[in-house]
């Protein structure tokens, strides 16, 4: 998504930079497409890391990433994911449609934003209007991010949001048309994602996060049920039948208790040890802070924006 680049060399190995807001976490996966492995995966907190290049270049060196390809993702609160109808354009027209359509629902000039999108299967919403995600970010932020990276030693090839880059990891798991929701706990809020038959339908932010009370799981039940009711009765897919939670929860967590309690759902909590091969474990802590990197290191195409769409300047 909101690609800076339009490099189409095929990756050998990734290395994912995720800015959570307290850090930076790194993953890096050789042979995403073939056979993916996880040579690294770490998080190194900073209250600034823009202000700390040098100790970040001599991870990257310590751990041979240097000049390696980067996807970079941003932070949670950096970026807008706004549900549109698609303009009846041509499709190399499709952008800058869409930066007239979401102009008034953008709280800085439309002329400084990066836009992309991604197209929902054709069945959405019921077949009634072709509809669109934009992902609409301000082009100095991201250009100051990738800069950094490139002062670190990397080489960004494209820029991410975390609701698309985990899509890496959950597709697969979604490969029927019974639908598969998506609950990420993020340190400042969460999302849901609502897939079926391999493909996302619908994902929103929720106000839930992983520093909230445990008195606070029950709005975050209310919140998950509102969205798949709506995906339900207006995007028009059966009901979800399983709910993975992520990052990686214990079973005892209030949180996955009181999603057993009251959702009738197979609910699980995803461990990354049991999705992709690495010769190092993987904590919890650790698949806190580092699961998003992980999934967008597993990213298979750098010479598309998003899923199915062109990159955008």
């Amino acid at each position: 998504m909101l690609s800076l680049f339009k490099k189409k060399a095929a990756a050998k190995g990734l290395t994912s930079v995720v800015f959570t807001g307290d850090g930076v976490a790194f993953a890096h996966v050789t042979n995403p497409v073939t056979n993916p492995e996880l040579t690294s995966c770490e998080f190194l907190a900073s209250s600034n890391p823009v202000k700390e290049p040098k100790r970040y270049k001599d991870f990257l060196d310590s751990k041979s990433l240097s000049g390696t390809q980067a996807i970079v993702v941003l932070p949670e609160d950096s970026y807008q994911i706004i549900l549109v109808e698609k303009p009846d354009v041509p499709a190399d027209e499709l952008s800058e449609a869409l930066r007239w359509r979401i102009k008034d629902m953008i709280n800085f000039d439309v002329e400084k934003a990066l836009i992309d999108y991604v197209e929902l299967p054709e069945d959405a919403y019921r077949g009634r209007s072709e509809m669109v995600y934009a992902v609409v970010a301000q082009k100095d932020y991201v250009e100051r991010l990738t800069g950094w990276c490139e002062e670190v030693g990397l080489s960004p090839v494209v820029v991410d949001v975390p609701e698309l880059a985990l899509l890496n990891l959950t597709e697969d798991l979604a490969d029927s048309e019974a639908g598969l929701a998506v609950f990420y706990v993020g340190k400042q809020n969460s999302f849901i994602n609502l897939l079926s038959d391999s493909a996302l339908y619908f994902t929103r932010h929720l106000s839930y996060s992983s520093s909230a009370s445990p008195d606070r799981a029950g709005a975050a039940v209310l919140e998950l049920q509102r969205s798949m009711d709506y995906y339900e009765s207006q995007i028009g897919k059966p009901p979800c039948v399983r709910l993975m939670v992520m990052p990686l929860v214990m079973d005892d967590d209030p949180l996955m208790e009181e999603l057993r309690a009251n959702l009738p759902l197979d609910i699980h909590s995803l461990n990354l040890e049991n999705l992709i091969s690495a010769d190092f474990e993987l904590p919890v802590q650790l698949q806190s802070n580092a699961t998003i990197a992980v999934a967008a290191a597993l990213r298979t195409q750098l010479d598309k924006g998003g899923r199915g769409n062109e990159t955008t300047n």
